[in-house]
């Protein structure tokens, strides 16, 4: 006896198993969504920070724990990924912008007691948001790029990868798209 999937049951001969999948959402999420949510900044940033380095599990699960610390109070930890991951594309566009500068490595830079690190980027967020309040469109290609992968993360999507993959395009602020490649390519491959 053989199984068949099939879309069409007309096209279904006789002594076939026929095998129907339903896809289900479920409103509530089964996994915790704070791991979640810290794993996939870890490689968010491996995949925009550190993208040409090799770590050791050991030395992942010691970056993981320091992220950990900037979740631990969130009421919301979508909202707080999102966040920080605006807050990594400030940073990155900041050592962008003037030869010399660069990001410490992860065991500093995510560290919350490191001034020079992730935890600084925060006034840097808040002056963002400021200016969204009177120009509602101000820095919207980091936010967008916080969406687009939030929304991966949640449900990944190839119609969704390729919207927000032209969304970016026309903000054109192409190492916004860069990073969101680089993103998908970690999380789908080398994850």
């Amino acid at each position: 006896m053989s199984i068949v999937r099939t879309m069409n049951p007309a096209k279904v001969e006789k002594n076939q198993v026929v095998t129907h999948l339903k896809v289900v959402k479920s409103k509530y999420r089964s996994i915790d969504v704070e791991t979640n949510r810290i794993d996939q900044f870890w490689i968010f940033c491996k995949a925009v920070l550190w993208t040409n380095q090799q770590f050791q599990n050991s030395e992942v699960k010691e970056y993981k724990k320091l992220i950990a610390e900037h979740f631990h109070n969130s009421k919301n930890h979508d909202k707080t990924f999102r966040q920080l991951i605006e807050r990594v594309c400030l940073a990155k566009r900041y050592v962008s912008r003037k030869k010399g500068r660069y990001i410490s490595k992860p065991i500093d830079w995510l560290n919350i007691n490191y001034k020079n690190g992730l935890i600084g980027t925060a006034s840097w967020y808040k002056t963002v948001e400021k200016q969204r309040r009177t120009v509602p469109h101000y820095n919207e290609g980091i936010r967008k790029l916080s969406e687009a992968v939030l929304s991966y993360c949640i449900i990944p999507s190839l119609y969704d990868i390729r919207n927000y993959h032209k969304e970016l395009i026309g903000t054109k602020q192409y190492d916004l798209v860069q990073m969101y490649a680089h993103t998908i390519f970690h999380m789908q491959f080398l994850n």
